[in-house]
């Protein structure tokens, strides 16, 4: 079976013959010195690509890509032309928003958000960058019909999009969130404004690649550790009608399937979900509130939403290869029977772990996410690394 025929039967619940396996977007990808470590282990080389400056996310070789299984292609878009990527000798650079970022250790944070001390008023002369920027899209649907017509990898939708996030690299994170209630008229203008941005761009993208991708990529950041960043109430009222806009849009346009990213706890927005059009979760954060019990996940939901992810970036991968092993085991086992799962990171695999970790959360992948799922020999496996490494994690359910 090739990549693609494997992602589809799993984005349509069903079996394929192994779990298809995805390490790529910028949010379930590799950290640079990740990366350069993982190069350094295999005795490889390439030249770092950095695909997200904010993540400082390294695009992977194609020898490590095959190497790791990944089934997964993605269609970015180009840098518009009014805009380059350009740091500073202090780490700092400007978006293309004109907002200001600065490296704050392995990663850049949001500095001078450009609408910060803005009126309504301010906000209604700001001039958003160009969606339609020719310079975008250009060569995007000959890339994407050479690796369709001459590869056997599933093509994704990579156009990088939110709308949450966007308004704070606007306004700042906290500034936002507090308009949201006491300053509504203005979040609402810049919730608005961006739905409209986001759908100029996907009309223009999608018009070049949505004849061959498999599903797009959408990424906002909607939980925290322990429950939602704002109210659910809150969530239904700002959030859910303005994206149901967006995914009705892209489904207008292309008979792709719709993968939302958002961190933290989803278990309670679930519904929301599925109500907003949303084919695919990622990456339903292993340990986030709801999120920790696998098996749960599928019994509730496994027959109408596709989950991507799911292992335990922020509590196992960077323990030893046996808890690495155990935890890829437990969500193989409970999410993958009768399709309807992608295995990748929870996140983006970060710095501190080791390259072994990484081959082996692959590894067990390829290895134990054959169809059918032999849920007995996980489970005499589960037995076996509890016994080498008797607490292999606590989150971890047999």
């Amino acid at each position: 079976m090739t990549s693609r025929e494997r992602i589809r039967k799993a984005i349509n619940h069903e079996e394929p013959d192994r779990v298809p396996i995805d390490c790529n977007s910028v949010v379930s990808q590799i950290h640079e010195k990740a990366y350069e470590n993982l190069l350094d282990y295999l005795g490889m080389q390439d030249e770092i690509r950095i695909v997200c400056p904010t993540q400082r996310i390294a695009g992977l070789s194609e020898e490590v890509y095959d190497l790791l299984g990944v089934d997964t292609r993605y269609i970015y878009a180009n840098a518009p032309s009014s805009w380059k990527y350009e740091e500073r000798s202090d780490g700092s650079w400007v978006d293309e928003f004109g907002t200001g970022l600065k490296r704050c250790g392995l990663y850049c944070d949001i500095s001078e958000p450009v609408l910060a001390n803005a009126t309504l008023e301010d906000v209604k002369r700001y001039q958003f960058p160009d969606p339609g920027d020719p310079a975008r899209f250009e060569g995007l649907r000959e890339k994407a019909k050479d690796l369709y017509e001459n590869t056997q990898y599933a093509l994704v939708g990579g156009l990088q999009l939110a709308i949450y996030y966007f308004a704070w690299v606007l306004r700042g994170i906290r500034q936002f969130t507090e308009d949201i209630i006491l300053n509504k008229p203005l979040a609402d203008y810049i919730m608005d404004k961006l739905v409209d941005w986001n759908i100029e761009m996907l009309d223009r993208y999608l018009s070049e690649v949505g004849d061959y991708i498999e599903y797009q990529w959408f990424a906002d950041d909607w939980g925290v550790q322990d429950g939602p960043f704002i109210s659910p109430e809150m969530f239904r009222e700002t959030m859910a009608p303005r994206f149901k806009k967006i995914i009705s849009f892209i489904k207008s346009k292309t008979k792709a399937k719709f993968c939302m990213h958002t961190c933290g706890a989803t278990y309670w927005m679930m519904d929301d979900l599925l109500e907003m059009g949303v084919d695919i979760v990622h990456p339903v954060q292993a340990n986030a509130k709801g999120n920790e019990d696998a098996a749960r996940l599928k019994r509730d939901y496994g027959d109408k939403l596709v989950f991507h992810g799911n292992t335990n970036n922020q509590g196992v991968f960077h323990k030893s290869i046996e808890e690495v092993t155990a935890d890829a085991l437990y969500r193989i086992r409970h999410l993958a029977p009768g399709g309807g799962y992608i295995f990748s990171g929870g996140h983006n695999i970060q710095v501190n772990m080791p390259p072994e970790n990484i081959l082996a959360l692959f590894d067990t992948a390829k290895e134990y996410g054959v169809y059918p799922i032999d849920t007995k020999r996980i489970d005499e496996k589960l037995k076996e690394l509890s016994e080498i490494k008797p607490v292999i994690n606590e989150e971890i359910i047999i």
